[in-house]
This record gives structure tokens, sequence and C-alpha cells, in this order.
């Protein structure tokens, strides 16, 4: 088996109630609990896949324990099957098992894999074809499946496609030629939009050096739009800047901005939907999943698509760079 150790932030243990999901009488029973994105513009696609569990005991106590939540080592086989729009398999892959570390907490920390393509798998991945999750115990015969498409890689439409000496573009958020209530400046960013694509997520991180030494960032996230564009508020910019930069002594100097577009699929917009808080008086919703068991009722989990582009290296205009320097007050050069 391949090991590495790593952080995986893109997925994390999630639980059903116990209120209406389990029947704390019935005889046991094997579930396994599936979260997985597929993204194209990747060039490696994970899978991650634990067990459920109820017990009499503490719950706590249960999940602090590995064997309640984790599958044994190569007990699985997890493949993924390129399929027509009819359905008919044309390829699969198997994915290959990777150890992983957790942060303590109140589950147990040991024993956690992933399930991971090869990087020469990534011409595997292309967005007019259907992918099959099928999960197999080697020892119980229990699967669970799912069905995506992929999400196409989105681009840019009004900014250029790469960053470069010949080719630079620049950020205005501000501009002391106009009155009072215009000074700030709005920058929309627009983009591709594609059928499977439902929700939308830029990210701007802004570069900067400070005390000449060390290189930061800072990541002003934007909120998920349905749309296929979304503005950009000088007046924010700079107040998400004065924030969450320390007002100290320490000398900084800009170094770019980078965009990252998240675009992702019907089957997540509903799954974080559904998953969100609610502001209603009713607080209780139906968990999603598009995962069926092999007894064909619904598993638990979400086996999906997103994709993400990226424009790095972009400046601010000077009349931007000369508000960091003389009117944000954290000693900008």
């Amino acid at each position: 088996m391949n090991k590495i150790y790593l952080m995986l932030i893109s997925f994390s243990l999630i639980f059903s109630s116990c209120e209406t999901d389990f029947d704390v009488n019935a005889q046991w029973q094997e579930i396994m609990v599936v979260y997985g994105l597929l993204d194209q513009s990747q060039s490696r696609q994970y899978i991650r896949v634990n067990k459920a569990y109820l017990g009499a005991g503490d719950a706590f106590q249960m999940g602090s324990i590995s064997d309640s939540i984790n599958f044994p080592d190569s007990i699985l086989e997890v493949k993924i099957y390129k399929l027509l729009p009819n359905t008919d398999i044309i390829d699969s892959i198997e994915l290959d098992t990777l150890t992983i570390m957790k942060e303590d907490g109140l589950f147990a920390s040991d024993n956690h894999f992933v399930y991971a393509s090869l990087e020469s798998h990534s011409s595997f991945f292309v967005s007019d074809k259907l992918y099959s999750l099928l999960i197999r115990n080697k020892r119980s015969g229990h699967t669970a499946t799912s069905v995506t498409s992929l999400v196409p890689v989105s681009t840019f439409t009004n900014l250029p496609s790469e960053i470069t000496i010949d080719n630079p573009f620049k950020f205005n958020f501000y501009n002391p030629n106009y009155a009072d209530s215009l000074k700030f400046q709005v920058k929309k960013i627009d983009w591709n939009k594609y059928t499977p694509g439902r929700i939308y997520q830029l990210d701007v991180r802004f570069n900067y050096l400070e005390n000449n030494v060390d290189t930061l960032s800072l990541i002003w996230q934007q909120p998920l739009v349905s749309d296929n564009s979304i503005n950009l508020e000088g007046a924010e910019f700079f107040s998400f800047l004065r924030n969450n930069i320390d007002d100290n002594n320490a000398v900084r100097e800009f170094i770019s901005l980078d965009l990252f577009l998240t675009v992702g699929s019907i089957e997540l917009a509903n799954y974080i939907a559904l998953n969100s808080p609610s502001t209603s008086l009713v607080q209780q919703r139906p968990p999603y999943t598009n995962i069926i068991d092999g007894e064909g009722f619904d598993g638990v989990g979400l086996f999906s698509s997103r994709s993400t582009t990226q424009l790095l290296g972009i400046d601010l205009h000077e009349m931007t760079r000369t508000y960091l320097i003389e009117e944000l007050d954290r000693n900008f050069n």
C-alpha cells in the first residue's frame, strides 16, 4: 500500500443524527459514509470512506475507537467507472489507499484512509462522460454506489487567461478624483457558466511581504452565488485588509492578487443548502445523500464534482497602491 501523510481539508467526518436515522433496537447493519468531489482540474481525485456507528454505550467513547469509524486497511475495493451518456461502461480505474493524519479531537485519530487516483489517471476524467463510484467490502461483500457528471473548468470572460510581464493586468479599487461616494471602485468579475455548474465561489488571495522576510497571504472569500458574475467592492476590500492585518510596527509591501474560482454541481449545491443553518421555525430537514447502499436504499454521504480555475499575479493600480500606503494605516510602502 502506498502510504503518505497529509492533511485532508476537503472532507470531514459527518455523522447523521440518531433521532430518526437508526433504530437502536435493530440488528447490526454495515453503513458506509462516503464523501468525494471529482475535480478534473486537479491531478488526483480523493474519496473518503468511513463507518456509521450506533451502540448502547456512550457515542463519544465509541467514536474515539478507530474500529468504530474506520474500515481496516485493504478491506475496501474502491473503483471509478467511466460511462457513456447511455451508461455503457468504457473504462475503469481502481483507487490507491493512502494513510492520512487527523488532528486530535472527539474521533479516533489513527488508521484513517482515503482512496486516491494516480496522477497518471488525470486524462481519465473528461467533462462529457459520466462517472460511477463502486465501493465494495471484500470481506462482507457490502457495496455502496453513486454516479456523477463532471463540472467543466470555467474561464474568466473579462480577464486575461494568464498574467505575464508582456500581458500585465491591474485592479483598481480606489479613485481619489471621484466624489466621496464614488471613490471606492467596484470590479466586476465574469466567468463562463456551464449547465452542470450550479454554485460558484470566488476567493481573492492578497499576497504581501512583511519586514522584507515573510511572504504572507490573506484569503478574501466571496459569498456563494448562482450566477456567472460577482462584484468586488473596493470599500469591502480595504475593510477586509484593515480587519485582518495587525496594527503593529511591521513594514509591509504588496506583492500580488490571485483569483480562485470554484464551481460546484447541483448535488453539491443541494448538499450545502440542506446542511446550512436553518432560518425558519422548522429546524429538522432531511439529510441529503446521493449514495446508494448495496440493498438499494439511501446511503450516507455525497459523490459529486466541482472544478477550480485560477488566475495568478494580478497587480494593483497605482491609485490603489497609494491608498494602501497613505490611507490604510497598516505600514505599506
